[in-house]
């Protein structure tokens, strides 16, 4: 009897191993045409629904084939029963199977990362904490320490107030069975791959959730994690924690661990509405604070958002490190792990889970994520790099992106014109699209649009410049948000009658600027061509054999044993480098070209003092810089020092003119912009030390006395005289910069 073709998805179908393919296609009960999947011709999923729709999974008495229909992204893909279990020819109901119980090896054959929808689950679940912990069947652990215990209290379901989740009752929903099993596959699973739901009852107000913690009245991924990974209580009325109030917010206690802070996700996975910035338009400042990582809640994939099989982040103090702990430890999330290590220190106890679920990050370590309250209208421009969601869209679709379309909607309280008192750090989900396979978002090549200088009360206008840039492939990432918001070109671009406006400020961190050479202020007459032999911008590329294929800033700050600390070295307590941890590094600079820790920290402190010497020369023309928006203050009694009421924006230093005159404002200005846009970016010396040099010895060269003549040793050694810089600093400065120009 002939049955029907078991249901490959074309898809799927070019990532199965080729012995899975062989004689795909009719075939009969006897196997006549070809083999199937295992070496054993398939039947068809009717023959397998004829005896297997009558046939429960034991914990829950579930029919496995509804089961399979209701919840298999497998069926929705057309994909039927012999996709996994193998050829069913030998089977007819008491032979062998193939696979007859499908391991995650089996999972592997498809889902290996590249063309599967999953997430390299194979080899990420069978390092992770769930696979290799052990069975705890005591009444109080086996809820989430074993197979069963899993299973068996989400079907039940959890009611009440769950303060406490290890009460007697919710004991009770766990029977004692003659053997358990360690969390597996199976565990979050159901038959076919869906995720397991917790039962849901119907009430006549529509349908009601045992456990909830999200409140949004359905089932979802939320609901499952945190019935083990508790967070809040069963409608998210309450925070689960160790029963001790923190700023206002009531907690409860998540029945076990309740002392161990690393083992409360609330910790780190709850940022405290309280704490934030006022809400309106653009507040921040000192007391806008970010205790936690926000999830979205209501999400289709709020814990898989960050997570993927893995389920290894090694928060707990002295485990290896892991790409979560590192990202959580980095500037893209405030360093906020570290504050958590700092406050606890050597607490324990419930005193541990106080001073962790209290630490936070401030504009003291993450201004880039406290300062402002950038998911309300009036910081709109800002969302594409000081919000996650912002990144997340502007690289989906970079054509396309509106600002105004961002929605903030998981952050509580959130409204589009004031925001929320929540602030996004840049999570997991900002720059990849799946966190398990690590796939990027993909914005292709930037152009960015650096936007005109206007202003109607000084009569100020100007055009935007474009600036193209090549297309590094998982760099181009990066590049969404290290270019700077304008660049030299944008204050030649202006026209103003007096000379007498506001400065253009660079931004920070355009260290892809620098790297290509686009985004100094370049002065007239003067070559900014990189050299020949020049070729970090080359690193990660086909060019540069060795150094990775994912572009120079994945291939310079990713190639470490640390990649998600974005840092190719690390330092000590002073500052300097102790080593070169980035693998690209040493493909290039080897032999007589070798780095060492020590040179480079010493090229690094040269160009931090060769800054220096510029903001003496700028001081020296009444141009004092500070480390405050707008950067520029005059100095009024010309003492070359900020003195208390001359940093203040009343006192704006804004008559560029008023040195060299008209024709000259924009050199002059250049001079304080590139001086702004260097010392915003510290790796400057190393993203490309040729197109920084000239940038500062032209802008020391012009500012000193108006013309571009090469006396920069001149100029250095005038502000020596002056007792704007000190002698030491001024040797260093010099040795940077040469003498002659680079």
């Amino acid at each position: 009897m002939s049955r029907k073709v078991t249901k490959y998805s074309a898809v799927l179908a070019v990532s199965l191993f080729a012995a899975a393919l062989a004689g795909c296609g009719s075939e009969n009960k006897e196997g006549s045409i070809g083999t199937g999947p295992g070496g054993v011709a398939t039947v068809g999923d009717t023959a397998c629904v004829q005896c297997h729709s009558a046939v429960t999974e034991a914990l829950t008495g579930e029919s496995l084939i509804a089961q399979y229909q209701k919840s298999s992204p497998h069926n929705t893909a057309g994909l039927g029963c012999e996709s996994c279990h193998g050829g069913g020819a030998q089977h007819n109901g008491v032979g062998p199977l193939p696979f007859a119980q499908p391991d995650a090896n089996r999972c592997a054959d498809c889902h290996d990362g590249t063309t599967a929808v999953a997430t390299n689950s194979n080899t990420a679940f069978a390092e992770s904490r769930h696979n290799i912990q052990t069975i705890r069947s005591g009444a109080t652990c086996r809820r989430c320490h074993t197979h069963e215990g899993a299973v068996l209290s989400n079907i039940a379901g959890y009611t009440g107030d769950l303060a406490t989740l290890e009460d007697t009752v919710n004991q009770n929903k766990v029977p004692l069975v003659s053997s358990y099993s360690q969390i597996s596959c199976a565990t979050c699973h159901e038959h076919g791959g869906g995720l397991r739901t917790i039962k849901a009852t119907n009430g006549a107000a529509g349908p009601v959730v045992n456990w909830d913690p999200n409140n949004n009245r359905t089932v979802d991924q939320f609901d499952l994690c945190t019935s083990c990974h508790n967070m809040y209580s069963y409608n998210g009325s309450t925070l689960l924690t160790n029963g001790v109030p923190v700023n206002g917010v009531t907690t409860g206690t998540v029945g076990h661990h309740e002392t161990t802070w690393y083992r409360i996700i609330a910790t780190t996975h709850f940022d405290n509405y309280s704490t934030g910035p006022q809400a309106g338009a653009g507040a921040g400042g000192t007391n806008a604070k970010v205790e936690g990582y926000v999830l979205r809640r209501t999400g289709a994939n709020p814990c898989f958002d960050c997570h993927g099989h893995e389920a290894k982040t090694n928060t707990r103090p002295g485990r290896d490190a892991t790409i979560h702990s590192d990202w959580a430890k980095s500037a893209h999330a405030g360093g906020l792990l570290t504050a958590k290590y700092n406050a606890v220190g050597s607490l324990t106890g419930a005193a541990a889970v106080n001073a962790a679920m209290n630490a936070y990050v401030d504009d003291n370590t993450a201004i880039a994520w406290t300062h402002y309250n950038w998911d309300a209208s009036s910081r709109s421009s800002c969302q594409r790099c000081h919000t996650a969601t912002g990144a997340a869209n502007f690289m989906s679709n970079p054509a396309t992106y509106n600002p105004t379309g961002n929605s903030f909607s998981h952050l509580q309280g959130w409204n589009a014109t004031n925001g929320s008192k929540q602030n996004e750090l840049l999570y997991c989900w900002g720059c990849h699209t799946n966190a398990g396979t690590g796939e990027l978002r993909n914005p292709g090549a930037i152009t960015e649009n650096y936007a005109g200088v206007n202003s109607t009360s000084t009569g100020t206008t100007g055009t935007a410049v474009t600036i193209s840039y090549p297309d590094i492939a998982g760099s181009n990432v990066c590049m969404t948000c290290h270019l700077g918001r304008e660049a030299g070109e944008n204050i030649k671009a202006i026209t103003d009658a007096d000379g007498i406006l506001g400065f253009v400020n660079s931004h920070y961190l355009a260290a892809g600027g620098q790297l290509f050479g686009k985004t100094g202020y370049e002065y007239a007459t003067r070559s900014y061509a990189k050299p020949t032999f020049f070729a970090h911008d080359k690193i990660g590329t086909a060019a540069a054999p060795g150094t990775g294929s994912n572009g120079p800033c994945a291939g310079c700050h990713m190639t470490t044993p640390n990649s998600h600390s974005f840092l190719p070295v690390t330092k000590d307590g002073t500052g300097a480098i102790t080593a070169i941890t980035s693998t690209a590094c040493a493909t290039c600079h080897a032999g007589a070209y070798a780095l060492t820790p020590e040179a480079l920290t010493a090229e690094e402190e040269e160009y931090v003092a060769s800054l220096e010497a510029l903001k003496a020369a700028l001081a020296g023309k009444g141009i004092l810089f500070f480390n405050a928006h707008p950067y520029f203050y005059r100095d009024t009694n010309a003492n070359g020092i900020g003195d208390p009421g001359e940093l203040v924006s009343s006192n704006a230093f804004t008559n560029w003119a008023g040195v060299y005159g008209l024709a000259l404002w924009k050199d002059v200005m250049g001079a304080a912009f590139n001086a702004n846009l260097l010392i915003h970016d510290p790796g400057g010396y190393a993203h490309n030390r040729f197109y920084v040099k000239r940038l500062i010895w032209d802008s020391i060269d012009f500012i000193y006395d108006g013309v571009l003549n090469n006396d920069v040793a001149a100029a250095i050694d005038a502000q020596v005289t002056a007792t704007r810089l000190d002698s030491a600093t001024a040797t260093a400065a010099k040795a940077y910069l040469g003498t002659t120009r680079p």
